[in-house]
């Protein structure tokens, strides 16, 4: 396994660094999962909530706690598609669904990166 695309391994649920055996090495993710695992991140990270880069993240702010009238057509999906566009392996999203449930939005997608080779999976905010 080469480590031109890996990174440290983060819990979807607790979002910390994992230590993945007794000898305390941290866990690692390479590839295709390194991308998938950034697109989460930055899904799971309101725009300005990490101090050391502001511009990372989603702007929840824009479309959740409003009423639909509020918002301007397909906006939930611009502001989804623009935080997924943050990585730069992805070159196409395929298919996209939200789902807006007052304090939370859930996102499943399908998204092809530059490689040729496809992610998805669900996230909720």
């Amino acid at each position: 396994m080469t480590d031109e695309n890996m990174t440290l391994y983060i819990d979807p649920d607790s979002r910390d660094l994992v230590i993945d055996d007794e000898d305390g090495h941290m866990g690692r993710v390479f590839g295709d999962d390194t991308t998938k695992q950034a697109v989460r991140l930055t899904l799971q990270t309101w725009m300005g909530e990490f101090f050391l880069d502001t511009g990372h993240g989603t702007e929840y702010d824009r479309i959740l706690g409003k009423k639909p009238y509020e918002l301007q057509e397909d906006e939930i999906d611009e502001v989804i598609r623009a935080a997924i566009f943050q990585e730069v392996e992805v070159s196409y999203i395929d298919t996209m669904d939200t789902d807006v449930a007052k304090k939370t939005i859930s996102t499943a997608f399908a998204a092809t990166l530059y490689s040729g080779n496809a992610i998805s999976m669900e996230v909720t905010a």
